[in-house]
């Protein structure tokens, strides 16, 4: 099914788009966490539990120093769920599973959203706001955990190829034709927590991932049509209990 995400970084191409970008301490968050870091655009994924698959997504912008709700849809996560994962902040919660490579669940905490990519050319994309890479067959994400390219995008013909286990960008089916990479675990890397996280088209709404949110098409081209980097947007990823914990505290929007 549906992998996992990345680190952002095209070792072959040197493409400064990708590379990753922490913009808050980790550990306790500053006051008026979302301010601190800029974000006016703030995806929010809420599930009813660690465990469960289906899930919503609001999409908030901020007007002033309110967050007002543009729009909400379905979404699928793991397939096991959810698991903290490294983010912008540390989270602690008691009892919560933590994300680890191949545990099919996704990443739960606070994430940068990173580059939108697709199998269209750039030509047909000068619509999304922001950067923008094409999924072309030679691209792969490396998920192997013993490989010194893990969670980064690169080149098949890359000398010196390590990995024994990575993920085509251009897939056979749709899955990727539209999507958006999650900054999880993009900082320091750490091995085995985690890669190839992206925001991209589902299965269908029973069917879990392999560690990314996915959605129908349609929402999906929705998010990209009002996502932009300028906005410094990020994703929230809970369950919805946890995250009515932790609203108040880093500044995001309040959810029915």
């Amino acid at each position: 099914m549906i992998k996992k995400l990345l680190v952002f970084c095209l070792p072959v191409l040197a493409i400064s788009v990708f590379s990753a970008e922490i913009f808050a301490t980790r550990g306790k968050p500053a006051k008026n966490f979302t301010d601190s870091i800029k974000c006016r655009q703030v995806l929010v994924v809420v599930t009813d539990g660690w465990s469960s698959v289906q899930g919503e997504l609001h999409y908030f912008t901020k007007h002033k120093r309110t967050w007002k709700e543009e729009f909400s849809n379905e979404v699928v996560v793991g397939k096991t769920g959810l698991g903290i994962g490294d983010g912008l902040v540390d989270l602690s919660i008691k009892g919560a599973p933590i994300k680890k490579e191949g545990d099919l669940r996704s990443p739960a905490g606070i994430f940068k959203i990173g580059t939108a990519f697709g199998y269209a050319d750039p030509s047909e994309a000068e619509w999304i706001k922001n950067a923008y890479v094409k999924a072309s067959d030679a691209l792969l994400c490396v998920d192997d955990v013993h490989s010194v390219y893990y969670n980064r995008l690169v080149k098949s013909d890359t000398g010196n190829a390590d990995w024994k286990s990575f993920e085509y960008m251009h897939r056979k089916d749709n899955y990727y034709k539209w999507g958006l990479f999650v900054e999880h675990n993009s900082g320091n890397i750490v091995p085995g927590d985690g890669s190839c996280i992206f925001l991209h088209i589902w299965e269908n709404r029973n069917e879990g991932t392999i560690g990314c949110t996915a959605m129908q098409e349609k929402d999906i081209l929705n998010l990209l049509r009002s996502i932009d980097s300028t906005q410094h947007p990020i994703l929230v990823q809970l369950p919805k209990n946890e995250y009515l914990k932790i609203r108040g505290r880093y500044g995001l929007p309040a959810i029915n």
